[in-house]
């Protein structure tokens, strides 16, 4: 029975992993077609925060900002909400961002989702959010099945605490990422 459930486990954990994917590059072409169409979706503050943070990265500021993000897919019923309203929107953001930083080309569009997803640190993080979503409708289903939650508190917190060391991890990759492109534009 243990084996059963480490498969469907790893399963619907894929599944959501590929979801997360399709919701941030649907998010980044909105973002990009709304940029396009003139409609501002990030205010000028934002996208100046956001390039610093770019410039002068901190792995820190990195992971506390993820895992606010991260903390809020793990809230149960609210979590899988959370994640398509939180990834969805920074497919979004992304999306305004190449318009107003980078320049309008479906050549910088893919890029941009390129290296927010694809690169180790997208990998990770996207991965972690994928594993808190699965927490949350977990202990959710759990909660409506009225199954005993003393066990599956225990497996929710330390689903909680991998997948925020995966994003410790994918924030450091990150500002590894940032200050490597840093040094050789600056070279």
């Amino acid at each position: 029975m243990v084996a059963v459930k480490a498969r469907i486990l790893t399963r619907r954990v894929l599944v959501y992993y590929s979801v997360t994917f399709l919701l941030l590059a649907m998010g980044e072409v909105i973002g990009y077609l709304l940029s396009l169409g003139g409609i501002q979706v990030l205010s000028k503050s934002e996208l100046q925060e956001l390039e610093s943070i770019a410039q002068h990265p901190s792995y820190m500021v990195i992971f506390i900002h993820n895992l606010s993000l991260n903390l809020m897919m793990n809230i149960p019923f609210i979590g899988p909400l959370m994640y398509v309203i939180l990834i969805g929107f920074t497919g979004v953001a992304l999306g305004y961002i190449v318009v107003s930083s980078i320049g309008v080309s479906v050549l910088y569009l893919i890029l941009a989702y390129v290296s927010s997803a694809i690169l180790p640190h997208g990998l990770l993080e996207l991965f972690s959010y994928s594993l808190s979503v699965y927490n949350s409708v977990n202990i959710s289903i759990d909660v409506v099945k009225r199954r005993p939650l003393g066990t599956a508190f225990i497996y929710w917190v330390l689903r909680l605490l991998l997948s925020v060391l995966i994003l410790f991890i994918a924030a450091y990759v990150e500002y590894v990422e940032l200050t490597t492109v840093g040094a050789v534009i600056h070279a």
